[in-house]
């Protein structure tokens, strides 16, 4: 028999995303967390390493300036980094937001300035030359993280190398942790735009956490340890999101 709204509210009454992560942590944190392709060979990362790796740049995010309620805007694929740097941001008590990675130079100026991004964490060179065009319309938009290499940068920015701010001393998960509530918003979703300019989905802590409770009463098991999850949609997309990043 399906819970009722009342129920699942009862349920996840003072959760975040972070509080349950924290708990997964503390009762599986040698469990693997992610499984990625590196060339021809498969790497992993437990529960515990993705805390660590989490802290470090949430430790370098804060150094940058990005506090309680900013947003930092996100434009990865379906790599390790987006994973850390999700949960860096909101550990940092900011709001990351994920945007679709075919987006145009004048989509990325909507979407990085509707939002009022403080930083963009972008992967390679690629992905930064979406922004380099707009830099100058964005002046909400100060630092730049590049996951990989470049070799051009936005006139008048900062960008800073992935690697270099992954060596910052972490932040303890459990202080983040106590400094975001249900209430704070865990990420926003931008619609696809198709009837004129996107629409910014704002999904609250309680939100993830209502939405994934109920999604786990759609399946025969109430046992994940152990089970895979292919990463394919794009995380911009609240269904992956929610399946693989969320629901771990």
């Amino acid at each position: 028999m399906a819970s009722t709204n009342e129920q699942i509210e009862s349920q996840v009454k003072g959760q975040t995303v972070l509080s349950e992560f924290a708990r997964i942590v503390g009762d599986h944190g040698s469990h693997t967390a992610i499984r990625w392709l590196d060339g021809d060979d498969w790497r992993s990362m437990t529960f515990a390493e993705l805390t660590e790796q989490a802290g470090r740049l949430a430790t370098a995010l804060t150094g940058l300036g990005v506090a309680h309620g900013d947003r930092v805007v996100m434009m990865l694929r379906n790599i390790m980094e987006f994973h850390v740097a999700d949960l860096a941001t909101m550990m940092a008590g900011a709001t990351p937001v994920s945007i679709y990675n075919s987006s145009s130079p004048e989509q990325v100026a909507y979407l990085a300035g509707h939002c009022e991004a403080k930083i963009a964490i972008v992967e390679g060179q690629g992905f930064l030359d979406r922004f380099i065009p707009v830099a100058d319309e964005l002046v909400d938009l100060q630092d730049y993280v590049v996951v990989g290499t470049h070799d051009a940068e936005p006139p008048g920015r900062r960008v800073h190398a992935w690697d270099d701010l992954i060596g910052s001393d972490p932040r303890s998960l459990t202080e983040a942790t106590e400094h975001v509530g249900p209430d704070d918003l865990a990420t926003i979703i931008y619609t696809s735009g198709t009837t004129g300019n996107p629409k910014g989905v704002m999904l609250d802590h309680r939100n993830i956490c209502w939405t994934l409770a109920s999604l786990r009463e759609s399946f025969e098991t109430d046992n994940f340890l152990g089970q895979r999850v292919v990463s394919y949609l794009p995380m911009a997309h609240i269904a992956e999101r929610a399946t693989s990043h969320y629901g771990a």
